[in-house]
């Protein structure tokens, strides 16, 4: 396969409008990765992150994009690195069965929902709460509840890039985090939500009002924020009907197993 120019990158964004939204991020130059093809007429695709997730779309029958998936995962497999393959529909299931499935490879189902801006606007409450919600900084990271220098250099590659390019929100039990939402990835047009609260505090309801901080930036810098969660997380998908996610579509992601 041969490796896309950058300056081709926003038209391979017309190629793949259903993908996850860290493939948007790359394609938009928020964070660092390659995307190849099987030729220049760009019918079959891999796109990965530096951080070591995949994306293939287009057609899965070019044999030489299948050899190139073997490949990426003998290499994080001697290396020990990380190997994450999102599939965009079941051709590439099977495509991708056939080509790794006697590997240490595991499969896990997720839902990707559409985000309906009425249901958000119709349902949103006007929480009261003793506790602040604000922007996160630099200084709020090293204070983390769960979402630490390590995982905004693995997904980012920087907390500069972050801070400077991402979304971020948490609410304070006087200086400590209690709960967080923050965008895992975020382009010029989506942002998905990647969210924690503290055990201690849950049931009250700080999930839906750092959600609700964090799609109202989205929704006032027209953005489509996103939520993505494992079809069995029943917590994830109730919390994300009642923000106005809703319509789930299933897509399988395998992953190597440690």
């Amino acid at each position: 396969m041969i490796i896309v120019p950058k300056e081709h990158f926003q038209f391979i964004k017309t190629k793949v409008t259903e993908a996850p939204t860290f493939v948007c991020s790359i394609l938009d130059g928020i964070i660092q990765g390659t995307v190849y093809a099987d030729s220049t007429d760009y019918n079959t695709l891999l796109i990965h992150t530096d951080s070591g997730l995949h994306y293939v779309a287009g057609q899965p029958s070019h044999k030489q994009s299948v050899q190139t998936i073997v490949n990426i995962f003998d290499v994080a497999v001697t290396q020990g690195k990380r190997f994450t393959l999102f599939s965009p529909n079941v051709e590439w299931n099977v495509a991708i069965e056939s080509c790794i499935a006697d590997q240490n490879v595991g499969k896990i189902h997720r839902y990707a929902f559409s985000f309906d801006e009425m249901t958000y606007k119709n349902s949103k409450r006007n929480h009261v709460s003793a506790y602040r919600v604000s922007n996160i900084n630099k200084m709020d990271i090293q204070h983390y509840l769960e979402f630490d220098n390590h995982y905004y250099n693995e997904y980012w590659g920087s907390v500069d890039n972050f801070i400077e390019k991402g979304i971020g929100y948490c609410v304070k039990d006087g200086e400590r985090i209690i709960s967080e939402a923050v965008s895992i990835f975020k382009s010029t047009t989506y942002a998905e939500i990647d969210i924690v609260t503290d055990a201690h505090y849950r049931g009250q309801g700080l999930a839906s009002i750092v959600a609700e901080q964090f799609i109202d930036n989205c929704l006032a810098n027209q953005i489509q924020p996103r939520w993505d969660c494992d079809i069995d997380n029943q917590a994830s998908i109730k919390l994300g009907n009642n923000l106005g996610f809703t319509n789930p579509q299933q897509y399988t992601v395998f992953y190597k197993k440690v």
